[in-house]
């Protein structure tokens, strides 16, 4: 009896000790996961704070809008235009739109005249009026097809210098004589438009006050109203100063 105590004795007690080891063991771990979880939640939080404030850094150096203006836009306008558009210069020379135009109060009805195509206008420039700084021409499209055509609005024009260099240019639509943008006007064979354009010669902002203020065009381009081919008349007027600013009238019949 003494030596069947003795071993449930010492059995209790393995079994006591296994169970207070265990259960120890579950203690440390428990207190161990606790003390590692922290510095891994820590770290997983700065690691996401970091990435966050990396996209919040770039987004804010980054533009938030960017512009681009367009020169192909078609969009109408009733009123007579005087906003300084892109000279038609570039887009002349890559066969691009010209500068949109003014709504046609008398759009062609069917069986009517078509509009004049470049195909079928010649340009022309005849010196106007000089007078304190400023210079006017007039630019003229004659009708030569052999077609009834209508012209309406303003279309584009651009300088270009020798051999084709770029040189500064801007149009500036305005209203014409009676206040308007003007009309649509029918040429027979033989008969033309006239739009009055107006430049200055007096040097402005970074141009320079001795010598030319600009470089010296030799080319005039023009796109008829409405039309994306160009026409070339020469030019032989000096520098436009105010970076290459053409004020121009609608053409009206000349």
């Amino acid at each position: 009896m003494s030596r069947i105590g003795d071993e449930v004795h010492r059995t209790v007690t393995s079994v006591q000790v296994r169970t207070t080891v265990a259960r120890g063991n579950m203690v440390v771990m428990t207190n161990l996961t606790k003390r590692l979880a922290l510095p891994v939640l820590l770290a997983g939080g700065l690691a996401l704070s970091a990435c966050s404030f990396t996209g919040g850094t770039e987004d804010a150096a980054g533009p938030a809008t960017t512009t681009t203006p367009s020169a192909t836009t078609s969009s109408a306008t009733t009123s007579p235009a005087s906003t300084t558009v892109p000279a038609a210069a570039t887009s002349a020379a890559s066969g691009g739109t010209p500068a949109p135009e003014s709504a046609d109060p008398e759009p062609t009805t069917a069986g009517g005249p078509d509009r004049c195509h470049t195909s079928e206008l010649t340009g022309s420039l005849s010196q106007g009026d000089s007078a304190a700084g400023n210079r006017y021409a007039t630019l003229t499209l004659t009708n030569t097809g052999g077609e009834v055509c209508t012209v309406y609005g303003y279309g584009g024009l651009g300088l270009v210098g020798q051999g084709g260099s770029v040189v500064p240019s801007r149009q500036s639509r305005v209203a014409g004589p009676d206040g308007s943008g003007g009309s649509r006007t029918t040429l027979q064979p033989g008969q033309a438009v006239a739009a009055t354009l107006h430049w200055t010669v007096v040097a402005t902002g970074p141009e320079p006050t001795t010598g030319d203020c600009e470089a010296t065009p030799a080319v005039l381009t023009v796109i008829p109203p409405n039309e994306t081919d160009s026409l070339s008349v020469t030019w032989t007027y000096g520098p436009v100063c105010d970076m290459g600013l053409i004020e121009q009238t609608p053409y009206a019949a000349a």
